[in-house]
């Protein structure tokens, strides 16, 4: 592939993934051919170094979405970050291989958190709704007592893991947006 056509097709990939600052990308791409022709390359193996322009384009498309994600200003957007973690795994197939089995292993434990933390309020709000019960039968007075203390320190104790949870969920996320930062960079510099 001729310096043409790869920044032509780099150009069309770029805009094809809607990346911001194409013109400075280009003009970026546009160096590394100088440079490369400037110690006697050849363009085409300054093209085959460079890589393929559709994973360049995803690279910074990538790289735009965990810019919107990290940003300060605005709030944690749960669906972007998931999509940059896809994107993740489009970049570098070997990605796929990296993650899996760390990845089961973190999704059984998110799994597992959350199921907890639900069922554990799923348990007080049944011992919250046979309270009335309770108090149409001749229950004792302690056993009502006993009915409400348990209701809400299961309550709370869901609550309580559903924060822990939601923690570990958002920053499991942000450790594999880092992740493809770091991915993005390395498909990025070449």
């Amino acid at each position: 592939m001729t310096k043409h056509e790869f920044l032509k097709s780099l150009k069309a990939e770029l805009e094809k993934n809607s990346v911001r600052n194409t013109e400075e990308i280009l003009a970026d791409y546009e160096e590394h051919f100088t440079h490369g022709l400037s110690k006697g390359k050849s363009e085409e193996k300054i093209a085959l170094g460079l890589g393929f322009p559709a994973t360049i384009a995803k690279a910074y498309r990538a790289e735009d979405i965990v810019s919107e994600v990290r940003n300060p200003e605005t709030a944690f957007q749960w669906g972007l970050a998931f999509n940059a973690i896809g994107r993740l795994l489009l970049i570098a197939p070997f990605n796929f291989f990296v993650l899996l089995i760390p990845g089961i292993i973190i999704f059984l434990i998110l799994v597992g958190g959350w199921t907890a933390a639900l069922s554990i309020g799923a348990s007080g709000f049944a011992i919250l709704a046979a309270v009335p019960v309770l108090a149409v039968s001749t229950a004792k007075m302690w056993a009502l007592l006993a009915a409400f203390s348990t209701c809400f320190g299961l309550l709370g104790l869901s609550l309580v893991i559903g924060m822990i949870m939601f923690l570990f969920s958002k920053y499991i996320l942000l450790a594999l947006i880092n992740y493809l930062r770091w991915n993005i960079k390395f498909v990025t510099q070449k």
